[in-house]
């Protein structure tokens, strides 16, 4: 796997004066480390954009600062982004320790087709869309990769006690927790019907609750 590199520079300006770099194209970060000491960063915020494309928030980064010095293996932990534009306003780095297991999500991706959902037996639901687990940052995948051509029947499904991790890595999650599972569409359908039935109700007792009473309309009047 091709490692991923970022450069950044140190930061001196903090506060609601960091608006002024956001103008000028650069992005405000943190580093912190449970052996690091936290470190005021700003990057460029193409060359940022392009690094979470590859890494998102579970694949190691090469952060190299001011140009000097070995490069520090950091994973990207927090993202702030304008709520209207979606634009980036802050990131927060975590420098790992590679001898030190973490803990981080790993999306799931399903791998080729459902017999049971192909030939209309029902429909498949995913359940889960990320992988809680624990690992050295070194043994670090970037996804979780479930075949679901074994749901062949109604009612199959795959639980996280299924997925075969290997020695390196570790799921936290509930062994009984499922992650896909094959479903009649008609219990879909009456769950959206009911849904609708529900949402209904609470529209006309919300309506009957606004009414005022007779005597309230008179006094109105």
């Amino acid at each position: 796997m091709a490692e991923i590199a970022l450069s950044a520079e140190s930061r001196t300006i903090i506060g609601k004066q960091v608006r002024q770099l956001r103008r000028e194209g650069l992005v405000p970060m943190t580093l912190y480390g449970r052996k690091t000491k936290p470190q005021s960063l700003q990057v460029s915020e193409r060359d940022l954009v392009a690094v979470l494309n590859q890494a998102g928030t579970n694949q190691l980064v090469n952060l190299k600062i001011g140009g000097k010095g070995s490069a520090r293996k950091v994973l990207v932990r927090e993202i702030q982004r304008d709520v209207l534009n979606r634009n980036l306003l802050h990131i927060d780095l975590y420098a790992v320790v590679m001898s030190e297991k973490i803990s981080t999500e790993l999306p799931i991706i399903l791998l080729n087709e459902s017999p049971a959902m192909k030939e209309g037996l029902g429909i498949l639901i995913q359940e889960m869309t990320v992988l809680r687990v624990e690992c050295l940052p070194g043994d670090l995948i970037p996804a979780i990769e479930i075949d679901i051509s074994g749901l062949v029947n109604l009612h199959d499904s795959v639980v996280a006690g299924d997925l075969d991790l290997g020695d390196a890595i570790e799921s936290l999650e509930r062994p009984e927790e499922v992650i896909v599972r094959i479903v009649p569409q008609a219990v879909e359908e009456v769950e959206e019907v009911e849904e609708a039935e529900a949402v209904g109700e609470d529209l006309e007792e919300g309506a009957k609750g606004e009414m005022p009473a007779k005597g309230e309309q008179a006094s109105e009047e």
